[in-house]
């Protein structure tokens, strides 16, 4: 039986998986590394350590597995947005990966939006609803003046970019990870011509962009031996990572979204037409004829790994859970604003904070637990509306990472929105995600469509509650007015 190697390339650790035929997860192993900060506003990270990662990782999913690499189909790729690493013509990098979490560049970024580059028009080319420093094209830009050498690059590669580099020769990308580059007009679904003058360089200097799941190139001898995997296998651009966990989750038609409640909270809405949204990230879907709209906020789950670890750091997060489950909804009167770093969508204010309101003497632990996943809940159901608001009625959600692993906070979402919320049986949605677009772009399915939903499977749905749905209401009102008497 046939499999696919699959590399999902994170902020703090590189995902190896593989992924069979039939779309399982046969394994998974994590690769975690540590960010560089050389100055407090700078994120870096050594080039050969994601490549050391994807050829650890490889090694050891193929024991864990004791799969046969002769059996291997293709390769494919998951990434975070953003981040980049300049090379010369002989493949060398001349400046570490510049991260995309690293700040350097928001001097610069609100240099151009004061000087020239209105949010409105910067909106309608890269479908981003403000103009976020973290982009590569204000670090390109910055390069431009502190680091000339590093801008005289041959190639500005996205961390996928790079391993494909590495791994066949070719320097390609998807249009995803392009459009989240910052540099991508996604009226002409190429590189942005003013743009790219802006930031000092050349249309040349960036890789060919490609369809998402298609074949970059075949796999060389060299890194092939590296990996212990035959060569000419064929390697696959995949897309940004979001958009891959959506595939995997199988949220290819309009009305459905995934959402990943982390350190923060995404959600990917799969919309027919392209609109542009306060608050939101608009752009063409992996999938062929179809948008997305996505949602955040800055901080969700990490709101609840601050309470644990404050309050009972050694217990599991099952346990601290516990007595919230025996909570009421609406948590006896306590309401929480999750803004610990400032507001995302519908509206970006990053002066937002943090609040509980309606403290009592009778609020204990599991109050302030449970407000937390209420209160993360309500984040969700404002993501939810933003994208009505553009005219996507999302009627199903299904949810990933970490938090998806609590059956009470899948319920209580389910409650506070009024419609299903479902847990899918694949634990890890970005590589079942890259091994679906590696699969239609080799040409095991017809379309990156029909892949996604022959594979997508679930494991638990979670109806929402009537009556509970209807005391939900009283929570998100509470939870909205106190929003507008804080801030307006």
């Amino acid at each position: 039986m046939s499999h696919y190697l699959t590399f999902d390339i994170g902020t703090t650790a590189l995902k190896s998986a593989l992924i069979s035929s039939e779309g399982r997860l046969l394994a998974l192993h994590t690769s975690e590394y540590t960010l560089r900060a050389p100055h407090p506003d700078r994120a870096e990270m050594s080039p050969e350590t994601y490549w050391r990662a994807a050829i650890e990782g490889a090694r050891a999913v193929y024991v864990t597995a004791g799969a046969a690499p002769r059996a291997l189909a293709a390769i494919g790729f998951s990434s975070q947005g953003q981040s980049f690493i300049p090379i010369d013509r002989a493949g060398r990098p001349l400046h570490d990966a510049i991260v995309w979490v690293d700040s350097r560049a928001q001097a610069i970024a609100e240099e151009w939006e004061a000087a020239w580059l209105s949010r409105e028009e910067y909106r309608r080319i890269s479908g981003y609803a403000w103009i976020p420093a973290s982009l590569m094209l204000f670090k390109v830009a910055w390069l431009a003046r502190h680091a000339p050498e590093a801008h005289r690059a041959w190639k500005f590669l996205c961390l996928p970019d790079y391993l494909i580099y590495r791994l066949t020769g070719e320097t390609a990308t998807d249009r995803v990870i392009a459009q989240f580059s910052g540099l991508f007009d996604l009226g002409t679904r190429g590189w942005e011509p003013r743009l790219l003058a802006a930031a000092g360089i050349t249309e040349e200097q960036l890789p060919r962009i490609q369809e998402p799941g298609s074949v970059a190139g075949a796999l060389l001898p060299g890194p092939a031996a590296e990996l212990g995997v035959p060569p000419g296998v064929p390697v696959c651009v995949g897309a940004n990572d979001q958009i891959v966990g959506a595939i995997g989750a199988g949220n290819v038609r309009p009305g459905i979204a995934s959402e990943t409640t982390g350190t923060a909270l995404a959600l990917v809405a799969t919309t027919e037409t392209r609109r542009e949204g306060r608050g939101l990230c608009v752009g063409h879907h992996a999938v062929p004829g179809l948008s997305f709209a996505m949602a955040f906020a800055n901080t969700s789950g990490i709101v609840l790994k601050w309470l644990r670890d404050l309050a009972a750091p050694s217990e599991s997060y099952e346990a601290f859970l516990a007595g919230a489950a025996v909570v009421p909804p609406g948590c006896d009167g306590l309401t929480l604003l999750p803004h610990f770093a400032g507001r995302a969508t519908p509206a970006f204010n990053p002066n937002a904070r943090g609040a509980f309101a309606g403290l009592t003497l009778a609020h204990t632990r599991a109050h302030l637990a449970r407000a937390i996943l209420e209160a993360c809940a309500c984040v969700l159901q404002e993501c939810i509306a933003e994208v009505g608001n553009q005219g996507t009625a999302v009627t199903r959600v299904r949810s990933l990472g970490g938090a998806a692993r609590s059956d009470l906070w899948l319920q209580i979402k389910a409650d506070l929105l009024g419609i299903p919320v479902e847990r899918p049986v694949c634990s890890d949605a970005a590589s079942l995600g890259a091994a679906i677009l590696a699969a239609a772009g080799i040409g095991a399915f017809r379309s990156i469509h029909e892949a996604a939903e022959a594979w997508y499977r679930t494991a638990t749905t979670f109806e929402p509650d009537g009556s509970r749905h209807a005391a939900y209401q009283e929570v998100y009102q509470r939870y909205s007015a106190l929003y507008q008497k804080l801030y307006g």
